[in-house]
């Protein structure tokens, strides 16, 4: 297959954003189809994930941290997809191989290999590869892990739960027989996690019981506090964590656009009284560097899919000029499931 007379879009970063994103933070260029070097291999790619924590990468300084370095302007922007394999002078990948990387926000990328992983066959659609068969989904595998698995009688509280990840460590928890309490905002997100996820109770923090429905689906407190949202809502949801509890961060959400603050008020003393009050500890965890549960993912997810035992809610986008809108829209609209953008089909030429 000749690429010599094609073109290749990418989607850089034009400016820092300052508090919201905006459609002029990114840019879309157009250039040549990078060369393919020895030892590695050409992927035209076909879905581009979207994810809430991308925007700490694109901030001047990421969460406030120094330490942290910040992405060049005129750099691509960062992210998972899902590819092609067009062109190869890698011994381990071959043209046609459908592959899972970070292979960045274009139609086009070059890799070496490191950190790429092949789809593995029974995920349906590749598009599942981004959501419960990829980063969200090892993500609430990890996030479980980290918790010591789902123990008999164990309760988990989720928040941002129908989210990507949030609905994945739901759909984790029932097929493992847990019980999971879902936080979400909004009815039709509540009844999605109620009918298709398969938790056990979700509470609406729209609704003026909001409360009341945490106290009637916790009874005895959670063991578990997975948290995906951060901010004043860690403190609000400290006096449901059971004594000798444990709180998992997996993300920060209300806290990305704001530069890590979350909010002017100080929600460290409600927490840390918690904490001493009732023995609860606080744990983050990355699935960075833990590779080799990999497999075990993979066939515990291809598993349950073919038993239908869950259900990936996955919205697709067509375009990759839409990818910087359906970034700004996570935030602005709060989308239920899994966010991909469909740059081309498989086998297009």
């Amino acid at each position: 297959m000749s690429l010599e007379n094609e073109a290749s879009r990418r989607v850089t970063l034009s400016r820092y954003p300052e508090g919201r994103l905006r459609a002029d933070d990114f840019k879309i260029e157009t250039g040549a189809i990078p060369e393919v070097a020895e030892g590695s291999f050409l992927v035209r790619n076909l879905v581009v994930s979207v994810d809430p924590m991308l925007r700490i990468f694109i901030d001047r300084k990421p969460l406030g941290i120094s330490s942290m370095p910040s992405l060049p302007l005129g750099a691509t922007i960062p992210g998972a997809a899902v590819g092609e394999v067009v062109e190869s002078r890698h011994p381990d990948y071959q043209p046609g191989d459908i592959v899972e990387g970070r292979f960045g926000w274009q139609d086009h990328a070059v890799s070496n290999g490191q950190g790429v992983n092949r789809v593995p066959r029974g995920l349906g659609g590749v598009e599942n590869a981004l959501g419960i068969g990829g980063l969200p989904g090892f993500t609430a595998y990890i996030g479980l892990e980290t918790a010591g698995g789902v123990k008999p009688g164990h309760t988990f509280l989720v928040s941002g739960a129908a989210g990507a990840v949030g609905s994945a460590v739901g759909s984790l928890i029932r097929a493992r027989g847990g019980r999971a309490v879902g936080i979400v905002g909004g009815e039709d997100k509540r009844r999605y996690l109620l009918d298709e996820v398969g938790y056990d109770a979700v509470a609406d923090r729209l609704s003026p019981d909001f409360h009341a429905q945490l106290a009637q689906a916790l009874p005895n407190g959670a063991n578990v506090y997975f948290d995906n949202v951060g901010g004043p809502l860690l403190a609000e949801m400290m006096p449901y964590v059971a004594f000798g509890g444990l709180v998992l961060i997996c993300g920060l959400m209300s806290q990305y656009q704001d530069g890590g603050a979350g909010g002017d008020r100080d929600n460290l003393p409600s927490v840390l009284h918690a904490v001493m009050g009732k023995g609860i500890r606080i744990e983050s965890f990355s699935q960075y560097g833990r590779d080799a549960l990999r497999p075990a993912f993979e066939a515990e997810i291809t598993d349950l899919l073919a038993k239908r035992s869950i259900k990936p809610l996955v919205h697709i986008v067509d375009g990759l000029e839409r990818l910087p809108q359906a970034q700004i829209d996570l935030f602005e609209n709060s989308t239920t499931g899994k966010v991909v953008v469909r740059v081309a089909e498989a086998g297009a030429r």
